[in-house]
């Protein structure tokens, strides 16, 4: 029966009788009565249906029919071929949202994704598609309120810089549109992408994301002269922006044009570093007292291109931010060398109504986060990433605020087992990142028998922790073990395979699991992971990034063939196991019998989060 249950449902070869079983299994599929393969599609999992869309004519017309009255479709975490995104949606006249990770779609697909009846549709990983998209999507989505675009350059260039300069179509083709994100990738130079075709901006935008973007193309967006500005300046109310470099004048610009922004996001990649008189000062900062309304604020700097930081912004700048703009919930600051402790506790004893606070390699110490809870009693998130001077007393001291619910203390490398302790007593914890933290098994224990609920844990990079630590966290008598949803163990050189059995047999929920750069890690390892959660009947599994575990045999794919981790749709190898020849199976064999999984060979973080590349199989 359960050899049966999975021809029927996977469709993807998991049958071991070969073509003849297949062959009378999809006539045994056929012949069953088409309302009732229908109910079985409609209690699929959504990858799963796309899957028995894809094996046979019955399960097609099935699929079709169960999807026809579908109103909101995610296949961000399921990339669908042309074929079967064209079957699945081929008769749906009533679908009003839909989210494609279209990393194997291109011109052919456009007919099924541009619908008439659509309201929010998001086109995620593209990477082959042409203006047509663009074109289609302006003339037959009338009615759409919201376009999120991310797409990575091809290997044809004239391909790609034609899709960058369709955008118009989108703009003036949705008259009701409210939001509009536009991504390209790589991060290409200043001015690549023709971002000035959607000048003037609708009125109607209400949400607004580019990137990449250029300083003087910003500008002309949003002039500052009264006699050139749109009426998008009395509508927009969320901006962000991923530019060549932040100054003083663009602040000025956006602050002086858009009067009712209540969320504004820019981050800068400097190719050089900035001239005395072109980048953001401090004066920049006491603009955003302007917006009156900003209740949501993030500037940063990356070091992608060089090593430059905000450094003419200092403790002053931050203390006029505080005192103009006392309305903020969320600030998020990274790249700000010369702003100490004064500048960053002014912040926090100003805005009362402040929920989110976050600080990327700042120069913050313990200091900072004294009384957190009375300068500001609502705060419910906490990130201070690779803070280098933060000890354990922070830990101690955010210990107090009992609303917490999120902490990032990554890369903050002094924070040590006193502060887990504390930590540990949090009643609404639910993600906790402590990676590179110089903390202990011992460390791990109090975790595992505190009153944290949480979902989601990082020790990454923690190398001072081992299988014992794991044990104590998972078997102990807190309820970790029951909640725990996400797990990072990744370069942390004492895990071996006995901490992948603990997490299998006490983890029965656990969807997404790291164990990148354990060396340890081998064959027997995955073969555990995946037989324990085979046997238990389980598929919870979602990701696994196995990347640079460098004990795995070169026919390591071959563990993640049907029937075992049935239900992973997320698995990072990492280039170099790509490289080795001689794999059986490859590659394409293992993505042929599970056209549901994605394998990355680069190196990304877990799902390709914030990366858009061409999905192997077109590599």
């Amino acid at each position: 029966m359960e050899k049966r249950r999975r021809l029927v449902v996977a469709g993807d070869g998991e049958g071991d009788g070969g073509e003849a079983s297949g062959s009378a299994a999809r006539g045994l599929v056929e012949s069953l009565p088409e309302a009732l393969l229908v109910e079985v599609v409609v209690r699929l999992e959504l990858e799963a249906a796309c899957s028995a869309a894809a094996s046979c004519r019955a399960l097609r017309a099935a699929a079709a029919a169960a999807f026809s009255a579908v109103t909101s479709l995610d296949l961000s975490m399921f990339p669908p071929t042309n074929a079967i995104l064209n079957r699945i949606l081929a008769g749906n006249g009533a679908l009003r949202s839909l989210a494609i990770n279209c990393s194997l779609l291109d011109d052919s697909a456009v007919g099924a994704i541009a619908k008439g009846s659509l309201r929010e549709l998001s086109l995620l990983k593209c990477s082959s598609f042409s203006s047509y998209l663009f074109v289609a999507v302006g003339e037959r989505c009338k009615k759409l309120r919201s376009f999120v675009l991310e797409m990575a350059a091809s290997d044809d260039d004239e391909h790609f810089g034609i899709c960058r300069k369709s955008m118009a179509h989108i703009v003036k083709g949705c008259s009701y549109l409210e939001n509009l994100s536009l991504k390209f990738f790589p991060l290409l130079g200043p001015g690549s992408v023709d971002f000035e075709s959607l000048v003037p901006i609708p009125s109607t935008i209400k949400v607004l994301l580019l990137q990449p973007v250029s300083n003087w193309q910003a500008k002309r967006l949003f002039p500052i002269s009264t006699s050139l500005r749109t009426s998008v300046s009395n509508t927009l109310e969320s901006l962000s922006l991923v530019l060549d470099i932040i100054t003083d004048e663009l602040v000025a610009f956006i602050t002086g044009s858009l009067h009712n922004l209540v969320e504004l996001c820019l981050e800068d990649n400097p190719m050089k570093e900035p001239d005395l008189h072109n980048d953001l000062t401090n004066v920049g900062l006491q603009a955003l007292g302007l917006c009156h309304n900003l209740a949501h604020l993030s500037l940063t700097r990356g070091k992608q291109n060089c090593s430059s930081t905000f450094r003419r912004v200092t403790d002053f700048g931050i203390m006029m931010l505080a005192d103009g703009c006392k309305q903020l919930k969320t600030i998020r600051l990274a790249g700000f060398s010369k702003v100490r402790d004064a500048g960053y506790a002014a912040l926090l004893q100003s805005c009362k109504d402040l929920k989110k606070f976050e600080v990327s390699a700042g120069y913050l110490s313990d200091l900072t986060c004294l009384d957190l809870d009375e300068a500001a009693p609502k705060i419910t998130e906490v990130r201070l990433l690779c803070c280098s001077l933060l000890t354990s007393e922070t830990a101690i001291s955010l210990s107090s605020c009992t609303n917490l619910e999120v902490l990032d203390l990554s890369g903050c490398r002094s924070i040590a087992d006193s502060g887990l302790a504390s930590i540990s007593q949090l009643s609404k914890l639910t993600l906790l990142d402590l990676a590179g933290a110089d903390i202990t098994d011992a460390g791990l224990s109090a975790l595992g028998n505190g009153r944290c609920p949480m979902s989601s844990l990082c020790l990454r990079g923690c190398k001072r922790i081992s299988n014992n630590g794991i044990a104590s966290l998972l078997c102990g008598s807190g309820a970790v073990n029951k909640t725990l949803i996400s797990l990072d163990i990744g370069n942390v050189p004492r895990i071996s395979g006995r901490a992948v059995t603990l997490i299998a047999k006490n983890c029965e929920q656990i969807s997404s699991l790291c164990l990148r750069n354990c060396l340890l890690i081998n064959d027997s390892s995955l073969e555990t992971l995946g037989s324990t959660r085979h046997n238990s009947g389980k598929s919870s599994l979602r990701m696994l990034d196995i990347s640079y575990c460098s004990r795995l045999s070169r026919n390591f794919l071959g563990l993640f063939e049907p029937p075992f981790f049935r239900g992973l749709r997320w698995l990072g190898v990492g280039k170099n196991m790509l490289e080795r020849r001689g794999c059986s199976p490859t590659v394409a064999e293992l993505l042929e019998r599970k056209p549901g999984l994605t394998v990355c060979g680069n190196a990304c973080e877990m799902g390709c989060r914030n990366q858009c590349h061409p999905d192997i199989r077109r590599q």
